[in-house]
C-alpha cells in the first residue's frame, strides 16, 4: 500500500478512537468522504435492530428525500451494489456491480435514479463477521476516482470506524419517554415514516407542506437524541411513542 494512504486510514483510525458519540464519529466520517473526493457516506448494520432488508443506519450523510425513497420502497432488496457486497468481502466500486449475474432491471433502475441525487459513483465496503455479512460502509458522489491504494486504506478505514461506532451506539445511555416531550404532529410524522412514506408523501396526508413536514421530523430527531429518521422511528418504537 502506497505509504501516504496507508497513514492517512492510520490518522483516520486514531482520530476515530478518540470519538464518544455518534455525531463525533459523522464528523469523521464526512471528512474522510471529502478526502477521497465524495460528498456521502452511510454507515450501516444487518445486525442487532437492523437487517439485510431493513438496515440499521448507524451514521449517515445521505440526502433526507434520497433516504427517505430508499429505505421506504426498499430498494436494498434489489440494489446491485448490496447483492454483490452479499458475495464477498472486498471493497468495490457501485457501477462494478452493473453487470454482476442476478441484476434486476428495478436494480439498474436504482443505480440510475441514484444519479438524480448526484451519486453517480461511488465505493462500498462491506464489513464481515462470524455470520456473514454484518455491515457496510458507503461513500459516494459525483466521480470515484480511487485507485488500488485508495481501496485497501478505505477499507481499513471502514472496518475501523464501523467497529468503533458499533461499540459506540451500544453504550450509549438511553433516553426514557418521561424525558421526552414529541408533539401531535410530530409523532404523526413519525408514523407514517415508519410506514414508508416520504416527506412529500406525509405532506399530501396531512395537508402540510413539505417543508414543514421536514421540520416536524427534524425536530422529532433532535428531541430523541438521534442521527437522523431512521434512528428516530427506531428510538421512537422502544419508547412506544409509536407501534
Amino acid at each position: 500500500m502506497n505509504k501516504e494512504r496507508f497513514h492517512h486510514a492510520l490518522d483516520f483510525t486514531e482520530t476515530v478512537a478518540k470519538t464518544q458519540t455518534i455525531d463525533d464519529a459523522e464528523k469523521c466520517l464526512g471528512q474522510l468522504a471529502a478526502d477521497f473526493g465524495f460528498s456521502i457516506y452511510v454507515l450501516a448494520t444487518f445486525t442487532g435492530p437492523g437487517s439485510l432488508t431493513d438496515p440499521y443506519l448507524l451514521a449517515s450523510g445521505w440526502n433526507d428525500e434520497w433516504q427517505d425513497r430508499y429505505l421506504g420502497r426498499q430498494y436494498i432488496v434489489d440494489d446491485p451494489v448490496v447483492l454483490r457486497a452479499a458475495r464477498g468481502s472486498d471493497p468495490f466500486l457501485w457501477n462494478d456491480s452493473k453487470n454482476d449475474p442476478g441484476v434486476t432491471p428495478r436494480g439498474l433502475e436504482i443505480l440510475e435514479e441514484a444519479r438524480s441525487f448526484s451519486l453517480n459513483n461511488g465505493v462500498f465496503i462491506p464489513v464481515y463477521g462470524a455470520k456473514g455479512m454484518e455491515g457496510s460502509l458507503a461513500l459516494g458522489g459525483e466521480h470515484a476516482d480511487l485507485g488500488p491504494d485508495d481501496m485497501k486504506a478505505l477499507h481499513l478505514a471502514g472496518l475501523y470506524v464501523y467497529a468503533h461506532t458499533v461499540k459506540i451506539a451500544q453504550t450509549a445511555p438511553k433516553l426514557e419517554q418521561d424525558n421526552i416531550s414529541l408533539t401531535n404532529r410530530e409523532i404523526e410524522c413519525l408514523k407514517w415514516t415508519a410506514a414508508g412514506k416520504t416527506s412529500s408523501d406525509i405532506a399530501s396526508i396531512l395537508g402540510i407542506s413539505r417543508h414543514t413536514a421536514d421540520w416536524y421530523l427534524k425536530e422529532a430527531t433532535l428531541k430523541l437524541g438521534t442521527g437522523n429518521r431512521t434512528h428516530a422511528v427506531a428510538e421512537a418504537m422502544r419508547l412506544k411513542f409509536i407501534a
